[in-house]
This record gives C-alpha cells, structure tokens and sequence, in this order.
C-alpha cells in the first residue's frame, strides 16, 4: 500500500463517508430492535424494507464509496478524478438514503419518496463518473478493473430499477408485479453490486494483507463470467417464465463463480507470508462463511417457493440476514479497522516516516474494543437466526440487543481512530 498517499481533501471525504456509515448503522440497529416483530411475517413491507435500504445503501454501500476513494489509487495504480464530485455523490446521496428510509418507514410513496429515490440516483451517478474518469489514466487494464467497472454498472441498473419501482407506486407502468421488480432489485444489488465489487477490491487487498505469493488471476476470470452470466440469466428467465425448475441451474453457475473466488482467497491464505493473521482480517475471511451458507438456503427457497410454502418467505429472511448482516456485515467490521487505521495513520505519521519514529497502523486500534464487537456480532448471528428457525421472539430480541451493542462499539472505535492525535514525544529519535 505504499503507493497511498495522505492528501487532506481526500482524508476529508473519506472520512465523512465512514462516519456517516457508522451512524447509518447504528441508526439501523436501533430501528431493529423496536420493530422485530415486523421480521416475522413477509419480507415486503415498509419497515423490513426501511431497515434494508438503511442497511445496504447508508451503512455497505456508504463505506464503500469511502473506501474506494482512499483505495482506487492503489487498485488502479492512478490518482483519483476528482474530489469535488465525490462531495457531489455525499452531497445527493446522504439526503436522498435519509429521506428514502423515511418515507419507507411511514410509507409514503408519494412526492417524496421519488425525490428520494432521484436524490440517491444521482449520487451514485455522481460515484460512478468519478470512477469511471479516474479508470480513463489507467494504462493497463487487470481483471481488479473489470469488476469493479461492472459492479459499477450493475450498482447504477440496481438503483434505476428502485427508482422506477417508486414511481410505479403512483403512477403504474410496469407490466409484472411488484415482487417480480424487488427480487430482480434486490438480486442486482447484491450480486452485481456488492458481490462483484467485493470480489474486485478483495482480490487485490487480501493477498496484500496477507503478504500472499499466490499472483494466478484464472479463478477470478472464471468468478467473473460465471457471476455475470448467472445474473443475466437470472434476470431473462425471471423475466420470460418468473422462478421454475431452471432456476437451480442458474443458482448452480452462481454457485461455481463464487466457489472459485473461495478458492482463490484460500490459495492465498494457504501461500501468506504473513503467518499471523490479525482479528480484522479474520472477520473478512469469516464474512465469506455466511456468503456461503446464504448460498446453501437459495435450493430450500426455490424448493418451497415453486411448492408455495409459506417456509419460502421465512428463510427468504434467514437469506437476507446471512448477506446483508452476516456477509456484508462481517466484511465490512474487519475491513474498516484494516483500512481506516491506514488512513488515519497516513495523515498523522506519513510527513515523519523516516525522522521519529512512529506507530504502525495496528497499534492504533483498541483491541478489547474489536474483541467485544467481534463476540457480541457471533451472537447476534447466533440469536438471531436460532430465533428465526425457533420462532422464538425472546431469541430475536436478544440478536437485535447485540447488534446494537454492535454498532454501539463500532461508533465510538470509528470516531476514537478519527480523533486521533499525533504522538511522537513517546517515539525516540531515529
């Protein structure tokens, strides 16, 4: 990661982004915890969707964007566009996430919401152009580059689609039915978003993290394609016939592209240099367990939706948890204290590398912090999805309680890492 380098209005914006995405899922935790019981009937509804949106737009795709601005640099090997559009993108995008939970809460999908849902529109327009400019001085173009323009892509159709599904609301234009449109949202979202852009940015850091020797790209070529014409089929046959029998064929090739990324993170681990690996990266590695079992649920869904079970719609639910709060989730609480100390540390100690010396990146963290947040997420997922199989609200309730404790303890890390001070009368003289 040397080729990072601290630039102030671009630690600015990054910041921001991780900030908002901390309160973001605080926010979320709390909107939980007072509206479990909305978690058990079916997953179409405002406050099940109000906590959706929260969690996937305001909290995974908010430090994304953050990250990205600080790590597109090393990824692409080139500077960033532009800093001012990316306060556009946070200018449009923090106001229109607001006001979209908002008004799912309540559910008024009138005027407002649409605002809504053109205000988030147009931040992510705003994310993608900068991306897609900073990717125009990239001499030489890598598999890494490939996913993260596609997810990039596939992030803009997730959001057009949602807008068009708000304006539908009031003005009805679409010729299928509304849970035809969500599944089609929600399955771009999370796979070509955020299952694409993960596998792009993770590929690239996690051998870094490790000190990996493992430099073979062929399994995430095969990923790639695999994801993407899963998708795209997925997309065409919903929309030809809806979910048949063909359906598990799909699931299967998805099945195969995301087996090979998992090959490829353990061909990794497997050849690290780096033997110890720090309690962040184990949360990443451990992220992918609840990808994988989201993955093992979709044959009992297809199984009891074509036989219109009502079991269907409850681990629809379980399926949603395991991505967006297990997967998602996970990766993004080991991910933000492998990156955002950096961050930090690249704006306090850069400028004296070399004349004090100075603390590493990792000593800026609170390791009994991580810990507890560490244990009291494994029982949240623990709870949670054992209240889910029990139907036992006590157990949902005690899930919902640790998450908070959650987000709670990752608020306070996040914003003791951002007020930071720089030490150096502790650090001898070199």
């Amino acid at each position: 990661m040397s080729s990072i380098t601290h630039s102030k209005p671009l630690y600015k914006i990054v910041i921001a982004h991780y900030l908002f995405a901390g309160l973001f899922f605080f926010a979320l935790t709390i909107m939980l915890l007072f509206t479990i019981d909305s978690f058990s009937g079916h997953y179409f509804q405002p406050k099940v969707l109000a906590i959706t949106h929260a969690a996937a737009l305001g909290w995974g795709t908010m430090i994304i964007f953050g990250a990205l601005y600080q790590l597109l640099p090393v990824i692409l090997e080139t500077a960033l566009y532009s800093t001012k559009l990316s306060w556009f993108s946070f200018g449009f995008f923090v106001p229109g996430i607001i006001l979209l939970v908002y008004c799912f809460w309540i559910f008024d999908p009138g005027l407002n919401m649409q605002m809504a849902s053109l205000l988030v529109l147009t931040g992510v327009m705003c994310f993608n152009a900068n991306v897609f400019f900073t990717l125009r001085h990239k001499k030489q173009e890598s598999i890494f580059q490939e996913f993260i323009v596609t997810a990039c892509l596939w992030l803009t159709l997730t959001v057009l689609v949602g807008a068009l599904m708000v304006f539908n609301f009031r003005y009805p234009f679409l010729q299928k039915d509304h849970l035809y449109y969500l599944r089609l949202h929600a399955h771009m979202g999370i796979v070509g978003w955020f299952l694409m852009l993960i596998i792009g940015v993770s590929a690239k850091l996690v051998p870094m993290f490790l000190v990996s020797k493992y430099q073979k790209k062929h399994l995430l070529s095969i990923s790639y394609y695999f994801i993407n014409i899963t998708l795209l089929t997925f997309i065409v046959s919903g929309f030809l016939h809806g979910i048949g029998l063909d359906t598990y064929i799909i699931v299967l090739f998805g099945a195969i592209g995301v087996s090979s990324y998992l090959i490829y993170l353990f061909k990794c681990f497997k050849s690290r240099i780096r033997k110890e690996v720090d309690l962040p990266m184990v949360k990443t590695l451990f992220s992918f367990v609840f990808l994988g079992a989201a993955i093992l649920v979709l044959p009992f869904i297809l199984h009891y939706h074509l036989k219109h079970h009502p079991i269907a719609v409850n681990l629809s639910m379980i399926y949603g948890m395991l991505i967006f709060m297990g997967w998602i989730g996970a990766l993004v609480l080991g991910q933000t204290f492998k990156t955002l100390p950096f961050i930090v540390w690249l704006k306090h100690y850069e400028h004296l590398s070399g004349k004090v010396k100075t603390p590493v990146p990792a000593d800026l963290i609170h390791h009994t912090l991580l810990s507890i947040q560490f244990l009291a997420f494994i029982l949240f997922v623990a709870a949670f999805i054992a209240g889910f199989l029990l139907d036992s609200l006590m157990l949902k309730f005690i899930g919902a309680g640790s998450l908070c404790t959650t987000a709670l303890i990752y608020c306070v890390h996040v914003i003791s890492l951002l007020l930071h001070k720089t030490k150096t009368e502790a650090y001898d003289q070199i």
